[in-house]
């Protein structure tokens, strides 16, 4: 189940970003433990990013769960 995937990846130590891809346009990089939530029945996922706007997802929608490469640096 892609709740596993996620599990396992947001309780690696220590936590490297993880991308949840849901086709080819939309992917979503998770980039802290605290930006994830999974609900108890495991069908639903909630992504937050660092403005604090979420996404709610059906896991249904979630295609692969990998980790995320390096991120490049942030304009100054």
């Amino acid at each position: 189940m892609i709740t596993d995937e996620i599990k396992e990846l947001m309780d690696a130590e220590p936590f490297k970003p993880i991308r949840i891809v849901l086709d080819e346009r939309s992917a979503f990089t998770v980039t802290h433990t605290d930006y994830l939530m999974i609900s108890p029945d495991r069908l639903t996922v909630i992504l937050y990013d660092e403005s604090g706007r979420f996404k709610i997802l059906n896991t249904e929608q979630i295609k692969i769960v990998e980790l995320a490469g390096p991120t490049p640096p942030k304009p100054q």
